[in-house]
């Protein structure tokens, strides 16, 4: 009978000192192979591991290469024409001849454009020909560090000949009045010297030398004088000028000079007050913003827990929703329909545009009376599957709460990533630098070239040339970033993958110890390969979409409709294959986590799964998205209100609304990172579900794992039912037999539960 009935508790009477002997429906063997799927693991996809350990190596190499070169105060302070950082101490390059090159500028933190049109370039090769075989008619703009930004103008707005010195009498001003000097360096103290000690000669007047002819270039801005000056403030160590308050300029001037700099900002120029006040009102409030963003923690947590409940209400609620609009909808057009029509027939005279409105009205109407009679059918006929859904979403919120320590994961998850990002950042600022400082020798042009000397028409800056390898450097530092970062993505999949999967694969849940540490565990010890075999094809994925991004934005000027068409379409597949893949791979992972096997045969074998459960899955996705959605929007609507009536009285801010939006944003992370747990476990249990589904039927000996909720959407949940219910009555009665002495093999311990 136990053979024929491996399951059923087996009562013999036997001579055991008068005692009934009770044996137990599953043995202790058995009970321990009751974990199923999760055990004798084995490494998997160990050579793609080695290949990214190889590529990390590689990453070093790179890292070498640009701390050899680079430097990225460049980018932080800027640079000014001779290859000096502002704000620092320079050595000169020994292959540059530049004689102000390596000046001491620890006291000149702020660099300033002779031509603010050319603002923040990467270097001088973006402004200039690097062509150095020409005629030495090169032009490029002098940028200078200074000691602070200049908040004057200086400017002469009728550009009248007959007037004398009229920009270099304010720059001598300035610089004798204020000991501001904004031309090259050295210049006006050589200049001084050569005059005796004096500046005289640069007042304003009708008569005499022009110094403005000559020492001021008539084309470009190479100095050795600015040809005008703006008031500015630092932005990024930069003198950005005010344009919306320089009111005398000329409107072609001011709005190229804006353009630009809207161009390097991404901003309005006219909006970099309210930019201040922003910056203000954030670091005012900022007490504000740490109790909105603590909050959003708290309103995600609770949320979290109640979302088995919320989603059962808003699926069943968008499903009436959606019924009564296929009934309204298509009813509203054909009522409009049929007034323009009455309407039309009672006209004597009716035009043919007329006419035609009310023949689109008819079309509109048998459009959408279709399109909504197949959603009701859709609706009617996915009315159980939407059932299962909810019942996914208990099961995870069930699990969750069991494990509670999984809603944690993601913070770990976010140091890691955000230490990868801090360290390709780091990284990328001495790539972005790397080049080698090179001497540029061109003659400046004035409009009195006459009476100028070679000594000030010839001048020698610096640029930094970047190597000939740097765009293969830029292309492999990005695709270990997009590796590495989809890497701790599909680590932290896994492990959250890897504690359902035991949660659901043990019968006994109070047997479960540590399920989230020792998915961890797992991946770590065995399945780093196959993480990073997947992440490597998003990665691939990812990295061709950025070259073809950028190839776009570099011909978008020149492409042809043609071209551009097909750029957007190839774009687009490219966009649905990496959401593909992202799905074939967290599913994959799932199946990783559950029977041990490598990507491969994961993808093929979840596949599988997947396709046998085509329509379940389309549901899941599509309904159970759109609720996640609505969980994260509503934490987010929480803490925007919260934030709402915290600082809209408040009069010391002037934009309440920038902290409240930069807490919205936080709150919209926060609960992103808690409902990513949420979907990768609603993942999990279904993957489990149908796999549980396939192998077993509920009969003595293929009993499902899966709890009664679950066991309402097989087939033949009844028998389930019926045989689920059964050994519960068989664990009950050995548990009284075991209370009351009477089993010999039980002894006190009453035997373990099999199901929840």
């Amino acid at each position: 009978v136990q053979k024929l009935l491996p399951l059923e508790a087996v009562v013999s009477t036997q001579s055991t000192g008068g005692k009934q002997k009770v044996k137990p429906f599953q043995t202790a063997k058995e009970d321990k192979e009751d974990t199923g799927p999760l055990k004798d693991r084995g490494c998997t996809d160990i050579i793609c591991l080695l290949i990214f350990i190889i590529f990390l190596a590689g990453m070093a190499v790179v890292a070498y290469f640009a701390f050899t070169l680079g430097d990225p105060w460049r980018i932080y302070n800027g640079y000014d024409s001779f290859g000096n950082t502002c704000g620092r101490t320079n050595v000169a390059a020994e292959n540059v001849t530049s004689t102000h090159a390596g000046k001491d500028l620890t006291d000149y933190p702020y660099l300033f454009y002779f031509d603010p049109t050319v603002m923040i370039p990467s270097s001088l090769a973006s402004l200039v020909s690097l062509d150095l075989d020409t005629d030495g008619s090169i032009e490029t703009t002098m940028m200078i560090c200074v000691k602070s930004c200049p908040d004057f103008l200086i400017y002469n707005p009728l550009d009248d000949s007959t007037v004398t010195n009229y920009v270099m009498s304010n720059l001598k001003s300035k610089y004798e009045d204020e000991a501001t000097d904004l031309c090259e360096y050295d210049f006006l103290d050589n200049f001084k010297a050569e005059n005796n000690g004096s500046l005289d000669v640069l007042n304003m007047g009708v008569s005499g030398t022009n110094y403005d002819n000559l020492l001021i270039t008539s084309t470009g801005s190479s100095g050795p004088c600015p040809p005008y000056v703006f008031p500015s403030e630092p932005i990024l160590n930069r003198c950005i000028p005010f344009v919306s308050e320089v009111s005398e300029l000329n409107d072609t001037v001011t709005s190229e000079i804006e353009d630009k700099i809207n161009e390097i900002l991404g901003t309005n120029v006219s909006a970099s007050e309210i930019m201040q006040y922003a910056m203000s009102d954030v670091m005012n409030s900022y007490r504000e913003i740490a109790v909105m963003c603590g909050s959003s923690l708290v309103i995600s947590f609770i949320v979290i827990l109640l979302l088995g409940w919320i989603a059962q209400i808003m699926i069943y609620a968008i499903a009436l929703l959606a019924a009564v609009a296929c009934i309204a909808g298509p009813a509203y057009f054909w009522y409009v329909w049929y007034q323009a029509k009455v309407e039309l027939d009672e006209q004597s005279i009716q035009l043919q545009s007329q006419i035609d409105n009310v023949e689109t009205l008819m079309i509109y109407a048998i459009i959408m009376t279709v399109v909504c009679v197949i959603v009701l059918l859709l609706i009617i006929f996915l009315r159980s599957r939407v059932g299962l859904m909810v019942t996914l979403f208990k099961e995870a919120g069930f699990m969750v709460m069991r494990m509670i320590i999984i809603l944690f994961t993601p913070i770990v998850l976010a140091l890691f990533i955000i230490a990868w990002a801090a360290l390709w950042s780091f990284v990328s600022g001495y790539i972005y630098t790397a080049g080698t400082a090179t001497d540029l020798t061109f003659t400046r042009v004035y409009t009195d070239s006459a009476n100028i000397s070679s000594r000030d028409a010839n001048i020698t800056m610096v640029y930094y040339q970047d190597h000939e390898y740097i765009i293969w450097v830029w292309l492999y530092h990005l695709f270990m970033l997009y590796w590495g970062t989809e890497f701790f993505l599909a680590c932290h999949e896994m492990a959250i993958a890897g504690a359902f999967v035991q949660f659901y694969w043990t019968r006994d849940k109070s047997r479960i110890h540590f399920p989230v540490l020792k998915s961890i565990w797992w991946v770590f010890r065995y399945h780093l390969g196959t993480v990073a075999f997947g992440s490597c094809i998003i990665a691939i994925i990812q990295l061709i979409r950025t070259i073809l991004a950028y190839i776009q934005n570099k011909t978008k000027d020149s492409q042809s409709e043609i071209v551009k068409y097909l750029l957007m379409c190839l774009q687009c597949c490219l966009w649905c294959f990496e959401k593909v893949m992202k799905f074939i791979n967290r599913n994959a992972y799932i199946y990783t986590a559950f029977k041990g096997s490598n990507f491969c045969t994961s993808c093929k074998k979840v596949f599988g799964l997947l396709m046998s459960n085509l329509v379940r899955v389309g549901v899941i996705n599509c309904v159970g998205s759109f609720i996640l959605f609505m969980g994260k929007f509503l934490v987010v609507m929480i803490t925007g209100i919260l934030g709402y009536f915290m600082m809209n009285k408040d009069e010391d801010l002037y934009y309440w609304a920038i902290p409240v939006l930069i807490a919205a944003i936080f709150a919209f992370a926060v609960a992103h990172t808690f409902f990513s747990v949420y979907e990768i476990g609603i993942d999990t249990i279904f993957i489990c579900f149908a796999e549980d589904e396939t192998k077993n039927d509920g009969t003595a000996g293929r009993e499902y794992y899966m709890s009664k909720n679950l066991m309402e959407w097989v087939d033949n949940s009844s028998e389930a039912l019926k045989n689920l219910k059964r050994k519960k009555g068989q664990q009950k009665a050995q548990a009284r037999a075991a209370k009351q002495g009477k089993s010999e093999d039980v002894g006190n311990k009453p035997t373990d539960k099999m199901y929840p």
